[in-house]
């Protein structure tokens, strides 16, 4: 069984004994069979929502299963919102015609308690018994790179038995190779009849490449050679995938605008009455095919170019939220992600996608390409509001860490269709209630 479906299972189990607990301490078992009648239907679709919560703050991604102090807070705030959509879906809606007070809550620490206890378990499993031996063959940057992750995340399901310099040296009978995967890296020596005889006794071999897309979501650019991208990229989107997407990114764009709206006409009074206009700004950004254009904000910085901007003559990286250019609004409106709202227009005039690689300036992008090989690819494809790069990796904000995001950007390209794109836009949620 897959990993991520064996946590979901054991989510499923730990709210089915929460619930059979639930219904034997409130009713008894002379009404057992009548309360669960009533209460079946209306707590399953409880626990479907909180599947997609659970979701939505990466309690399904293997390396985020690790019990740190970060995983266990997402954790908390999940069972929160989970409690909350409880509320909303017994008392506010109100379409299942109960009322469950007590109920509901004894559910909701009886799950927590054995979604926990499962949790723990699992990653004890995951970590010393239902692991895939592993061999390493080659000495790169990437591959060491992979081994550290692969040791200091055991719960990815990768057991490292060795790490040889080249094929050659590889020596197992074949009880050794049951089931074993061997990561190959470009730099080892190999032979074909070597690779070819493992391929006989029914041994998986992958590159580094294919191992780094698998267990960490993203391409390594060492990788993405000309050859790679003529047979891994395609810059054509399927018809049903490129019209399903619009109508995606026009239909999340209005309802954002909708709900949104109060919070935007608040930002717009509390820019006036700190600093003044323009309230908005428009900033230069690359966009698909290499076509610049003008990128939507509510203003957060202190006004010292005629566009309403904090830029000078010289474009320079954000130092995050201690930059001294923003304002006091402005560090509030950053902090909830108000700031970004103005970028649905960009989204409904089609200069970008609710989702995809985010859109650099036009300054910057010169730097990188010049730096970062095939760089160029993020343009072919409409850059996002929100993309793969952003819920998986921090902000970048020097050559190097972009050069690492870039990676996660090939992997989407690569990788891009409407259940990821999905997916994308769940997560993000998380991120702008959490960061």
């Amino acid at each position: 069984m897959n990993r991520v479906w064996l946590i979901i299972f054991g989510d499923f189990i730990a709210f089915w004994v929460s619930f059979i607990l639930l219904i034997l301490i409130r009713f008894g078992v002379k009404n057992y069979s009548f309360a669960v009648h009533e209460h079946i239907v209306p707590f399953i679709i409880l626990f479907l929502s909180w599947i997609l919560i659970f979701y939505i703050f990466g309690l399904y991604d293997l390396i985020s299963i690790k019990p740190t102090i970060p995983y266990l807070k997402r954790w908390v705030i999940a069972l929160i919102c989970s409690f909350a959509i409880g509320i909303i879906l017994f008392y506010f809606v109100s379409i299942f015609g109960i009322s469950p007070k007590i109920n509901l809550i004894i559910q909701v620490i009886g799950f927590s308690i054995f979604s926990f206890l499962f949790r723990r378990v699992i990653y004890t499993l995951f970590s010393k018994t239902i692991t895939q031996p592993t061999i390493l063959i080659g000495n790169s940057e990437y591959l060491l790179n992979l081994e550290k992750t692969i040791r200091t995340n055991p719960q990815t399901g990768l057991r490292i038995i060795k790490h040889l310099e080249n094929i050659n040296d590889l020596t197992l009978d074949l009880e050794d190779i049951k089931n074993v995967i061997i990561i190959l890296d470009t730099s080892a020596k190999t032979e074909d009849e070597n690779i070819l005889n493992l391929y006989k006794k029914g041994v998986e071999v992958i590159d580094t490449a294919k191992a780094y897309e698998r267990f960490l979501q993203k391409i390594p650019i060492g990788y993405a050679l000309s050859t790679w991208i003529l047979d891994n990229i395609n810059k054509d989107e399927d018809v049903a995938y490129k019209i399903t997407r619009r109508i995606m990114d026009i239909t999340i764009s209005l309802l954002i605008l909708i709900i949104a709206s109060p919070f935007l006409i608040i930002t717009i009074i509390a820019l006036l009455i700190e600093d003044g206009r323009p309230t908005f700004y428009k900033q230069k950004r690359v966009g698909k095919n290499g076509k610049v254009f003008n990128l939507y904000k509510f203003r957060s910085m202190v006004v010292l170019a005629p566009d309403g901007s904090a830029e000078t003559s010289e474009a320079k990286w954000s130092t995050g939220h201690d930059d001294p250019r923003i304002t006091s609004v402005g560090k509030i409106i950053r902090r909830l992600h108000i700031d970004e709202i103005p970028q649905v227009i960009n989204i409904l005039k089609g200069d970008i996608s609710l989702v995809g690689p985010r859109p650099e300036r036009p300054e910057f992008v010169i730097s990188l390409e010049n730096t970062i090989p095939h760089y160029k690819l993020r343009h072919i494809i409409r850059p996002g509001f929100t993309g793969w790069a952003q819920i998986k990796y921090r902000y970048a904000n020097t050559i190097e860490t972009s050069k690492e995001k870039f990676e996660y950007d090939l992997y989407y390209i690569k990788n891009r269709n409407i259940f990821l794109d999905f997916g994308i836009i769940l997560r993000t949620i998380q991120i702008i209630f959490t960061h």
